[in-house]
């Protein structure tokens, strides 16, 4: 996954918990999946990550061998409303596959659109979206051709993922706040609009 190479080795820096948003949410991925700390990107109003495969990106060094899978999480300032697994294929500009209503969020399965995540990697992909306290949480996972994460198991990993920074964020009563962070890992990001604020993160 070349977006998560950092430094002469090649292997990124991993840890296994990240702060954004002044530290209301906290994300943390399923066991063996950690985050890329040189994807962070934290404004007081929200931020990102990039997750995968602990094992993988430590080269082997930590975590157990799990299936691979590339997750991104976007916090921007909570809309009006919610956007559903409709809204984001149409920003996306695909075709919505399947969507599922799962205890977290709902998700839906994209036609199109992962399959520049990283070499090898499936059109098909899933995103979803989710509000908690001030902040809208958007999750996308991307998996190689031919994982059972393309499928039903995606869905319900992103539910975990999504669980997670649900039972870790606290609430914060939060102005309106010019600073911005950018990040061009996810092809979406620009093309979302009204559904996730504009340039911010």
């Amino acid at each position: 996954m070349s977006l998560l190479q950092n430094g002469a080795s090649g292997l990124p820096t991993v840890i296994s918990t990240a702060e954004l948003a002044r530290g209301d949410i906290t994300v943390t991925g399923p066991d063996g999946y950690c985050i890329d700390q040189t994807t962070l990107r934290s404004s007081r109003s929200g931020g990102f990550a990039a997750m995968a495969s602990c094992n993988i990106m430590s080269g082997g060094t930590e975590g157990a061998i799990v299936e691979p899978a590339l997750v991104t999480v976007t916090v921007s300032a909570a809309p009006d409303t919610v956007p559903s697994p409709a809204d984001l294929a149409a920003a996306l500009q695909t075709d919505l596959l399947q969507s599922r209503e799962l205890s977290a969020l709902a998700v839906g399965q994209m036609a199109t659109g992962g399959e520049n995540a990283f070499a090898g990697s499936d059109a098909k992909h899933w995103r979803g979206a989710f509000v908690t306290g001030d902040y809208l949480v958007g999750v996308t996972l991307y998996a190689p051709q031919g994982s059972p994460l393309i499928g039903a198991q995606g869905a319900a990993f992103l539910n975990t993922v999504s669980s997670n920074i649900r039972a870790k964020s606290r609430s914060r009563s939060s102005s309106a706040s010019a600073e911005q962070s950018q990040s061009q890992v996810d092809p979406l990001a620009a093309r979302l609009g009204r559904l996730f604020a504009r340039r911010d993160l």
